[in-house]
């Protein structure tokens, strides 16, 4: 059965629900005035900020398949998959932007999907990426099978061949939409976005009151209508000129209410809101309102420790399982995301790093040089020891035996 339902070429979709690209972007939850949905929340400015941010530190991390061998890691240059996590999985895609769409599918959609191909022995060839609003998880018969849907026609994928990466969702096989899920708080945000637009506009509210001072018949008010709009298009055409009307006016220019006024705290709330849901510290998204130079270090270690590392960890497992079978994974092959491009820290505090670690004893100079990106040096990879670190049980049995020595 699940042989036939991955081979099989008549069409999986549903003809009683089309499935298409187009229903998939008109898809979303109508909130007020706006539409939410993976792609309309993009166009709001926090949104947009926290998935790039998060989008680009998962793909510009080097990306690593390592072997273990008894104590000793090192890369695993030789492997196949190497090139394909660390350079180019497909035909277009580099290794960042395959891993920067797919995150953004993830934080958007809540499931990121890619297609492992292989070849004829097994081995793999490819990594595709697939658009989730074209891609689906199939029960037939009992076994599951994922269906995408695309231009080049209707295809069923074992889940062997499926890289599914999932945000958090309630149940063990499909994650949920952190967008859809907090439509309210992204809705108010573009409600609030739309109104500012239109009132910086002039659409939301008059600029002024203009008052005549007697009464005037239609053919006055029709002729001092086009007297006021013409005043009005110089008047933009031209900076810094007087307008002046043919008649007696009084004008009064209306200030921005209190109700009005509360809109910039509303957006600084909403912008808040938004970064506690995607787990982004505010200043990252350029908020630094309550940011100082002392704090903003030790938030973005707490970014890599619990915004990151998170990520992370789901990335390399679920490569791990679809990308290494069994027999590799127990020979010590895995795949590895280097943090360190994002503790890397300023020239002090990497100053500072490599002294304590070079004087206690447990990082060479030259592996400091290379974390710098520089050349190994003859004569540096002697390991170096602090006095004050040294074993006293060590000296104290030295000391015994040339006292030893001595006596004889």
């Amino acid at each position: 059965m699940l042989i036939n339902a991955m081979f099989r070429s008549n069409s999986l979709e549903n003809p009683a629900v089309p499935l298409t690209a187009e229903a998939a972007e008109n898809d979303g939850i109508f909130n007020g005035d706006v539409i939410v949905n993976p792609k309309t929340a993009m166009k709001l400015a926090a949104v947009y900020a926290c998935i790039y941010v998060i989008s680009s530190n998962v793909a510009q991390m080097p990306l690593h398949v390592m072997r273990r061998t008894g104590k000793f890691v090192e890369p695993a240059r030789d492997h196949p998959v190497f090139y394909l996590v660390h350079d180019e999985p497909n035909d277009w895609q580099t290794s960042y932007k395959w891993r920067e769409l797919k995150q953004r599918h993830i934080l958007g959609w809540g499931n990121g999907y890619t297609h492992v191909k292989r070849n004829r022995r097994g081995e793999v060839i490819q990594l595709e990426a697939c658009m989730p609003w074209e891609t689906t998880l199939l029960n037939t018969g009992g076994r599951y099978t994922y269906g995408m849907y695309n231009e080049e026609g209707s295809f069923a994928i074992s889940p062997d061949d499926m890289i599914h990466i999932r945000a958090l969702g309630n149940n063990q096989k499909m994650g949920l939409s952190p967008i859809l899920q907090h439509a309210e708080t992204i809705g108010m945000g573009m409600s609030g976005q739309k109104y500012t637009e239109s009132f910086f506009s002039g659409n939301a509210r008059p600029a002024g009151i203009v008052s005549v001072k007697g009464e005037l018949n239609d053919n006055s008010w029709d002729r001092l209508k086009k007297m006021w709009q013409k005043a009005s298009a110089m008047l933009r055409s031209q900076e810094n000129r007087t307008m002046l009307l043919p008649a007696e006016l009084d004008y009064k220019a209306l200030t921005v209410s209190p109700v009005d006024a509360q809109l910039i705290d509303m957006m600084k709330l909403n912008r808040s809101m938004i970064a506690g849901i995607f787990n982004v510290p505010a200043h990252m998204i350029n908020d630094l309102e309550k940011a100082t130079f002392s704090n903003i270090s030790e938030q973005a270690i707490q970014f890599v420790r619990y915004t990151m590392m998170p990520w992370v960890t789901n990335w390399e497992q679920e490569i791990n399982r679809r990308l290494f079978t069994r027999a590799e994974r127990e020979a010590g092959y895995y795949v590895r995301f280097n943090l360190t491009g994002l503790l890397r820290g300023t020239p002090k505090e990497r100053a500072q790093f490599y002294h304590f670690a070079i004087t206690d004893g447990w990082m060479s100079r030259n592996e400091a040089r290379a974390f710098e990106d520089m050349n190994p040096k003859e004569g540096l990879d002697e390991m170096l020891v602090s006095v004050n670190a040294a074993d006293p049980a060590k000296d104290f049995k030295d000391d015994d035996k040339t006292e030893g020595n001595s006596d004889e």
